[in-house]
């Protein structure tokens, strides 16, 4: 799949066909090894596919949230927290919060915050990369990268 210029593998986990989580990365392998390691934190359960109909919508819905102003909603479960990802959704494109205020907003701590950003299960659409640190700078885009949270930020008018 092509994603705003960068070429990513893209597995995604379905379930009473719903999307309850995409993954995606530089190779098959870690895309897989991304979504297991969701799968685990979120105590998800599906099938793992690959579809080209699925990249579609999925290309369809990022483009609506970084080029257009709509906000994603997440499916009706109880991700592990929840509230960090409901936090993260109120930023609106071309804002940005730092990863502080979103522990803060969301009530955990710090580390805990790391790790549950590590884990979105819908990258991007939950708009983890209009977070920076509390000097202004960027930090991780797990998996895919800085170069890619930069660019994300870069068309939504946003320079770092």
């Amino acid at each position: 799949m092509e994603l705003f210029g960068f070429k990513v593998k893209v597995v995604f986990l379905i379930s009473n066909n719903d999307v309850l989580a995409y993954s995606w990365h530089y190779t098959d392998r870690k895309a897989l090894k991304h979504m297991e390691k969701m799968i685990e934190f979120h105590n998800l359960s599906g099938k793992i596919m690959e579809s080209a109909n699925l990249e579609k919508w999925l290309k369809e819905k990022l483009e609506d949230v970084i080029i257009g102003e709509e906000k994603f909603s997440l499916p009706e479960f109880n991700y592990a927290n929840k509230r960090v990802y409901e936090e993260i959704l109120k930023i609106r494109k071309g804002e940005i919060l730092t990863y502080s205020d979103i522990a803060k907003y969301s009530g955990i701590k710090f580390p805990q915050l790391l790790i549950t950003l590590m884990r979105n299960p819908f990258q991007i659409l939950i708009p983890c990369h209009r977070l920076l640190t509390k000097k202004g700078t960027l930090m991780g885009f797990y998996p895919l990268g800085i170069e890619v949270k930069k660019k994300l930020l870069e068309i939504e008018g946003i320079k770092i």
